[in-house]
Parts: C-alpha cells; sequence; structure tokens
C-alpha cells in the first residue's frame, strides 16, 4: 500500500479465482516461434546464494506476424511474464507474497516484431527459485509473445497471446562454506553503504538472494523503503523471500528501537505482512465457488488481523520514538502520522506537532509531498512561517513537481491568510520565470486580474508571452481584446502551438461564438505545420458544444485521426444530440466496412488505415457506451452489440453483464484529495456534476450501492464523515429520480 495513492486493500487473493494450470505442464502453441533460454558465457555451476543471470532469445520464422513485449518490470514487483521450471521443484520465495492480496500491476514497454534476429530479454532465476545445492534442469515457458487477430477473429484485447515453451538446459548448485558466505554478505554490505544508487540496487539485489540468517538480519538494518529508498524493493523482497523469516521479523522489530533507523509505512507494511505470512495458519483456503463466502470471510478476519498487527507495531514505534535523532526521527513521525487513524486523539495531535517541529530533517521530496498530497496530516497556522518559507524561494521551471508543490504551498497560505496568499499569487504573476496555476489565478478578484490581463494581452501582441498568458486572455480577456487576439491569430493561423491555439479558440468561442467558430474550422483545416488538428476537438473541453455541428461533420473527416478526436470528444463533451450523430457514424462506418469486417484489427505500429479504421470504431462504441450526456442501458447495449464488430462485442458484453447484475457499484475515487471523481457501470472518472446528471439519466427503480472505505482499507485514508457526507448528498439527488442507493461497506 502506497502512500499518494487512493488503493483499496480488495479482500480477495489470488486463491479467490480459482487454480489456473501448471504453467510448466504448459506447451508451445506455436510452432514458427520459439524461445530459447542460456546462461551467460555457458556456465553450469554456481554457488548457493550466487545469482544465476539467464538470457532469452525470440525469433520467429513467419513474416511480420508475431511480436514480443519487451517489458523488464511490473509495478507488483514481479514481472509475470514467464514462468521459470525446474527439476527437481525449488522454492518459489516470492509464492506467498503474490498469493496474499491484489496487486497493482502494469509498467512501461513497447514491442518487437519477431524474425528470424534474435530479440532478447535477461532475467535472474533467483527471482524466481531458490534452489538448494543440486544437479537441476531448467525450461522457461512464456507468455511474452503474441500476434494480432487473423481476419474474422474475435479477441478481448486485439490480440492473441501465444505460449512459447523453451528449450531445457542444466547447472549445478554448489554448497558453500560459511566463510565465502560471510565474504560475500560483507562486500555486498560494504557496497550498498558506499556506492551511488545504481551499484547500490546492485549490491542490495546481491544482498537479497543470499539467503542467511546473517543476511535477513542485515536487510532488516537497512531496508526502511520502496521507492524512495535505492533497491528498496529487493531489500524488502529479500525479507519477504528468506527462509528464515522469524529472524528477518525479529531484526525488524529490534529495529524500531533503533534511534538510527527510519520507521516508515513501508517498513511498518512489510513487518506485519511478514508475520502473518509467517504464521502458517493464516494461509489462504482453497476457493470453492460453491461456498464463495468463506474465502470472503477468511480475507475479512485476514484484515482484521493485520490492523491488529499494524497497532501493536504503532505503538511500539510511539514508544521509542523519544530515542529516534535526525532523520530518522523526521521519517518515523511522518509515519506515524501517517498511521493517525491508529493513534487516539491526544497522541496523533502530539504526532503532528512532531512532525511539524522535524520539518528541516526531513527529505525535499518528502516535504513537496506533504505540501501536495497530504496537506491535512499537517494543516493548521503554525505551518504559515513553514510555507512561506518555501514560496519565497525562487520560482521554479512550470508544469515541474517543484512548480505544482509552491503552487500548493501558496494555495494553503491563502487559505490560512488570504491577503497574504493574493500577494503571492500577485508577484507570482508578474515573475516571467513563474506560471502559476489557474487554480490560484481564480482565487484573485476581477479588479486585481484586470491589470494582469492587460499585461498578458500585450505580451501576446508583442509575440512575447507565455503560457499562462494565454490561458489567462482565454479565461478573462474581455471584448476590447478580441481585435488584437483576432490579428495575432489570423497572422499565426496554422502555426500556433497547440496549447496557445486551444487558449485562444476558447476566448473566441467564449466572447464572440460565430467567430470563434470560424476560427475553430479553419484551424481544424490548417494541417501542414503542426499535427494539433488530430486532437483539437478534444481539446476544446465543454466549450465543444459551441462547435458541435463541426465536430459531427468532422467524424466523417478522411483523416481518421480527426474522425476519431471527434468521436472521443462528442462523447466526453458532446450535448444529448450528439447520441444519435455517434450512432449514425457507427452506422455508415459498417456500411463502408461491411464486406471487410473480418480485416479490421490492430497491428503494430498501429498507423496504416485499417488499424485507424480499427480504433475508430473502437471510439465509437466506447463513446456511444459512456457518453456523459445520455444514459446506455441494456437495451440500447443490446442494439450497440448487434452493430459492432466481433471484437467490439466482447467489451460490450462486458458492459451488459454488469447491468444484468442488477447491483451496480458506485466507486468513489478520492485521490487527489479536492478532485473526487465517481465510477459506475461502464462510466469512470465522472465529476460530481457529471456524476449528478448520470444519476439523472438512470431508469426509474435503478438501484445503487456505494463504497464506503472503513478505516484500512484504502491509503491515502478518507474521514467516515466525508465519505457519509457526499452518500447523503447523492443519496437525496438520486431520490428525485426514482433511483435508489445504498451504502456498501465490504469491497
Amino acid at each position: 500500500m502506497r502512500r499518494f495513492a487512493a488503493i483499496a486493500l480488495l479482500l480477495v487473493g489470488k486463491a479467490a479465482f480459482g487454480s489456473p494450470p501448471d504453467p510448466c505442464s504448459l506447451s508451445s502453441t506455436a510452432t514458427d516461434a520459439t524461445v530459447t533460454v542460456a546462461i551467460p558465457d555457458g556456465r553450469t555451476s554456481f554457488r548457493e546464494g550466487e545469482v544465476i543471470p539467464l538470457v532469452l532469445s525470440f525469433t520467429s520464422t513467419a513474416d511480420k506476424r508475431y511480436w514480443a513485449d519487451n517489458r523488464n518490470y511490473d509495478r507488483s514487483g514481479r514481472l509475470s511474464i514467464e514462468s521459470y521450471c525446474v527439476e527437481p521443484p525449488a522454492r518459489d520465495p516470492l509464492a506467498d507474497y503474490f498469493r496474499a492480496g491484489a496487486f497493482m500491476g502494469g509498467g512501461l514497454g513497447n514491442t518487437q516484431q519477431l524474425s528470424d534476429k534474435p530479440f532478447t530479454a535477461t532475467a535472474e532465476l533467483n527471482e524466481w527459485r531458490q534452489p538448494a545445492p543440486g544437479h537441476y534442469r531448467l525450461y522457461v515457458v512464456s507468455y511474452r509473445v503474441w500476434r494480432p487477430p487473423d481476419p474474422g477473429e474475435a479477441t478481448p484485447y486485439g490480440r492473441v497471446s501465444l505460449t512459447l515453451r523453451s528449450n531445457t538446459i542444466e547447472f549445478e548448485i554448489v554448497k558453500v562454506d560459511s566463510d565465502w558466505r560471510n565474504k560475500q554478505l560483507l562486500d555486498a554490505t560494504a557496497a550498498y553503504q558506499n556506492a551511488a544508487d545504481d551499484e547500490q540496487r546492485k549490491a542490495a539485489r546481491k544482498l537479497r538472494f543470499l539467503n542467511t540468517k546473517a543476511s535477513a538480519e542485515t536487510l532488516a538494518k537497512m531496508f526502511w523503503g520502496l521507492n524512495d529508498q535505492p533497491g528498496g524493493w529487493d531489500l524488502m523482497f529479500g525479507l519477504f523471500g528468506s527462509p528464515y523469516r522469524a529472524e528477518a521479523t525479529a531484526a525488524m522489530q529490534r529495529e524500531i528501537n533503533n534511534p538510527d533507523h527510519p520507521i516508515t509505512q513501508d517498513f511498518l507494511h512489510m513487518l506485519t505482512k511478514l508475520q502473518i505470512n509467517a504464521d502458517t495458519s493464516w494461509d489462504p483456503p482453497a476457493y470453492d465457488s460453491a461456498h464463495p463466502e468463506v474465502s470472503q470471510e477468511y480475507w475479512r478476519k485476514r484484515q482484521t488481523h493485520e490492523r491488529e498487527l499494524m497497532q501493536v507495531a504503532i505503538a511500539t514505534t510511539v514508544a521509542a520514538l523519544p530515542q529516534k535523532t535526525g532523520r530518522a526521527r523526521s521519517l518515523t513521525v511522518q509515519a506515524l502520522a501517517e498511521s493517525s487513524d491508529l493513534l487516539d486523539g491526544s497522541t496523533a495531535s502530539q504526532i503532528r506537532k512532531q512532525l511539524i517541529a522535524a520539518w528541516g530533517d526531513l527529505p525535499e521530496k518528502t516535504k513537496q509531498e506533504l505540501i501536495q498530497y497530504r496537506w491535512p496530516l499537517i494543516a493548521g497556522p503554525d505551518m504559515l512561517p513553514t510555507l512561506k518559507e518555501f514560496a519565497s524561494r525562487p520560482a521554479p521551471p512550470f508544469r515541474t513537481m517543484d512548480a505544482m508543490a509552491r503552487d500548493a504551498a501558496i494555495q494553503h497560505i491563502y487559505e490560512l491568510d488570504a491577503t497574504e496568499g493574493r500577494s503571492l499569487i500577485l508577484r507570482d504573476l508578474r515573475d516571467p520565470r513563474a506560471q502559476p496555476s489557474i487554480s490560484l489565478v481564480k482565487l484573485l478578484t476581477a479588479d486585481e486580474l484586470r491589470p494582469i490581463v492587460q499585461e498578458a494581452v500585450g505580451r501576446i501582441e508583442k509575440s512575447d508571452a507565455r503560457e499562462l498568458d494565454y490561458h489567462l486572455v482565454e479565461l478573462y480577456g474581455d471584448a476590447p481584446a478580441l481585435v488584437g487576439m483576432k490579428t495575432v491569430f489570423n497572422d499565426h493561423l496554422g502555426q500556433w502551438a497547440c496549447d496557445p491555439q486551444t487558449a485562444m479558440l476558447r476566448f473566441f468561442l467564449r466572447l464572440e461564438p460565430e467567430f470563434g467558430a470560424k476560427a475553430v474550422e479553419v484551424s481544424l483545416a490548417a494541417r501542414k505545420v503542426t499535427g494539433c488538428y488530430h486532437f483539437l476537438l478534444q481539446e476544446l473541453g465543454d466549450a465543444l458544444p459551441k462547435v458541435e455541428p463541426l465536430a459531427i461533420s468532422a467524424l466523417d473527416d478522411t483523416d481518421l485521426e480527426v474522425a476519431n478526436d471527434a468521436a472521443l470528444a462528442l462523447g466526453h463533451w458532446g450535448t444529448a444530440s450528439a447520441e444519435a450523430a455517434l450512432w449514425a457514424r457507427l452506422k455508415r462506418f459498417h456500411q463502408q466496412w461491411q464486406v471487410r469486417e473480418g480485416e479490421l484489427r490492430a497491428t503494430p505500429p498501429y498507423t496504416d488505415p485499417i488499424a485507424r479504421a480499427t480504433a475508430l470504431e473502437s471510439t465509437l462504441v466506447n463513446s456511444i457506451a459512456t457518453g456523459t450526456n445520455w444514459i446506455c442501458g441494456p437495451e440500447k447495449l443490446a442494439q450497440l452489440s448487434a452493430l459492432a464488430s466481433p471484437r467490439q462485442q466482447i467489451q460490450v458484453a462486458t458492459w451488459s453483464k454488469e447491468w444484468a447484475q442488477g447491483q451496480a457499484l458506485i466507486l468513489p475515487n478520492w485521490y487527489p484529495e479536492g478532485r473526487l471523481s465517481f465510477g459506475v457501470l461502464q462510466y469512470s472518472n465522472l465529476d460530481e456534476q457529471q456524476f449528478r446528471a448520470k444519476l439523472s439519466q438512470m431508469p426509474p427503480g435503478m438501484k445503487l450501492y456505494f463504497q464506503i472505505w472503513k478505516p484500512g482499507q484504502i491509503s491515502p485514508p478518507v474521514s467516515m464523515e466525508k465519505q457519509e457526507a457526499v452518500f447523503e448528498a447523492l443519496h437525496s439527488h438520486a431520490a428525485q429520480f426514482e433511483v435508489g442507493i445504498e451504502k456498501k461497506s465490504d469491497p
């Protein structure tokens, strides 16, 4: 569970989804694509605890048929697109870690077309298996390779995944004496303590795989964070994967009392999970589809137990806090502040004061995160001097994390002292190096903004404007500015950067819609210098209804990227009248592709005409089904399925199933604070106004359930009072339309 993302701790584990077939029993599903596993340099012998490197080579004899994902990491901490099979069997050090809960996966990556020239990926067997001394055979089962669907072949994700089984190699694990292990431990420890970041990560990985009692204790002494500590994930996985978990747990508990060891949220959560997983009585039960309530009850009890263990760890940390010093103290206080829901009111109040007192010892990144994302932990007048100092620094570059943190600091200053806050906003507006956010600008009065906007108009006319100037004119420019802005706009027609162009178009649409519509039309037609026309209509946002006929016309643009942009824009910002236009365009699409519908498929690099057409159909279907200003219930979804291609029918079937369940869940997204959004059925990322509109569109008698997160179920935590207030407001609003909303407190 991370500090700065609203992540539900779901009460289900992988056992809840049944037992998939043993991947090591699978065979290759293609003969014209292969994977080969090898050990670099042909090594066949390794010491116990030594890193065993592997190279996977993918080839194909088919021309342009197969692609491989070239990702090498996953946000869960383990990339699961290969299975490593050893004979005789060897322990998977992280099996119960990944069995005991739901994890956020995914990560950045690309695709590589396969050919007879090998595409390679690297791995380390120790990540997956912990072989004891002996002789082993190894092969790999990979799911990394896929192909686009053949004409007429329907697949849910536009790709057909392959299973490839590699060749088999053999190697030996040699037992080592304690002297060798101790030397490895000392060398890796010294390297971690004295090296730079990259070398620290290598040293952490070496420590992770040593698998001795001494290495477990060393890992406990070193580990304090996941993303903020170099090699933190490897240190954590080394503790969790150690065969000496009792020793690892005891070492971590001792570190709570170490004056120089930071006790962070990452540390505390790791300790509690390690304690649970070391206790075999808390192993998940086998899932029984006839009695799903058994697994559900287990996960509820497990979560309660984890919270109880966390309370014990928190109490121990509070007791140890007076001995903590410097940075260790400040980070420990921060962790306790983030666990305020587990503290009594008096202790929580004292921890808050101590966090503010320890401000100077906190890392700069942590300070920014507290100001920007976790302000309620420190909010109060006593933070005003700190905020003022933070805002007094030279303005950082625009659109950086530093700039956003600075804006947040000024926002909080305004909340505590409006006069001082306005003064700082005006200061930054007149500083050519600074570009305060529009949310800050909106805190100023019209009289305060008038001269600022006039200065922005002057800079635009002199071609000396910053990006913010265009948005000031967009929002606050008045009629006298029109003449000059029209001249400047026409002088640079078709050459504008996308953001300034959008701001000027929205300005024209606000003050002189007829000219604005014409400006949008000519900008959409200007296609020689920039590619802004490919997403111009979406960029207009809530101004789109003023040019809705133009957007509807663009649905038939010969450039399918423009048509796709129009469909996206109409789905999100179009009026209720846009729904009919989207249906009509989808019908025309299938009339055009009626004979060639089987060809619709997306293939890398997704820029050929068929891939563009496939994307357009997908966007049309999604925009109709998820449109903001109309409802697409079971009857319309059935019509959509009858019209869509086989691939899109799979997606429509998923939406239809959600409606058929009759118990639609409202999922509020509480992160980031201040920008609450909602999801229900096939609709997602709706702000409160849009969600209220969606409730008014629901059929009378519809029954919905509002997810209430109990303490410990979501991070960052959201107070029950805040959740109840939002629920009550939505409940009353929905009742006007005969739509019922009830609370649901279990995921």
